[in-house]
């Protein structure tokens, strides 16, 4: 389905600079975690039409302009409230590995992103009251599959962001009181427990547009 890479006589130095080892690193562990697929992604219970969509069944669809590059963010897994737990800042969003911080009151978790370009296109679509027409806010053709994450505690007690183990009291079974039932993924969750990528959008003025040329042409499971 998928564009196959470029032989590795298309490199003769054989000598690959640290930004690409770490992309190829992301996009194995995305492949064996299934948040990427070279195959079409196979829904086992198809959701059926709401009631505003069956509303606006034939009606147009208005595209809006975009001035800004929007992303989807593709998790390791779903995203559920706990205390303290919030997320904090991006980086490197211009590069094509970029990173983002999870905020608790124990320290952050840092989470490994590279950019992909899938052959699946998203949309964002927001449906008018009166059934008229459609708008279509986003179109995403680019996504940042975050396929690692490292637990580096406080700034100041590991300024270097090495790997540390998780605290005990943020390993999964021990919060009792989350649920992942909020918002757009309550649906999906319900009828399809074994799908656990969450997605969240961000944008950024700067970012590439076209791929690399080692990029693979690949799709991503929705």
């Amino acid at each position: 389905m998928g564009r196959a890479p470029k032989s590795a006589g298309s490199n003769p130095s054989g000598g690959d600079n640290p930004e690409a080892a770490e992309r190829r690193r992301l996009k194995k562990l995305a492949f064996s975690k299934g948040a990427l697929s070279e195959a079409p992604a196979r829904c086992a219970a198809p959701l059926g039409p709401s009631k505003t969509v069956l509303k606006h069944h034939g009606k147009d669809i208005i595209k809006k302009s975009q001035r800004k590059n929007r992303f989807l963010f593709s998790f390791p897994g779903l995203l559920a409230p706990i205390g303290g737990g919030k997320i904090g800042e991006l980086k490197d969003l211009g590069t094509k590995n970029p990173v983002l911080y999870l905020d608790f009151p124990q320290g952050q978790m840092k989470l490994f992103g590279t950019v992909v370009f899938p052959e699946n296109r998203y949309l964002t679509l927001q449906f008018s009251k009166g059934g008229k027409n459609v708008m279509c806010e986003d179109y995403f053709d680019n996504m940042i599959v975050f396929s690692d994450a490292w637990w580096i505690g406080k700034k100041d007690e590991n300024p270097e962001e090495a790997r540390l183990d998780f605290p005990e009291e943020l390993i999964e079974g021990q919060h009792l009181e989350h649920d992942f039932k909020g918002g757009a993924g309550a649906t999906i969750v319900d009828k399809l427990p074994g799908n656990r990528t969450a997605k969240k959008i961000a944008e950024d003025p700067q970012i590439p547009r076209s791929p690399s040329e080692d990029d693979v042409s690949m799709m991503a499971m929705s």
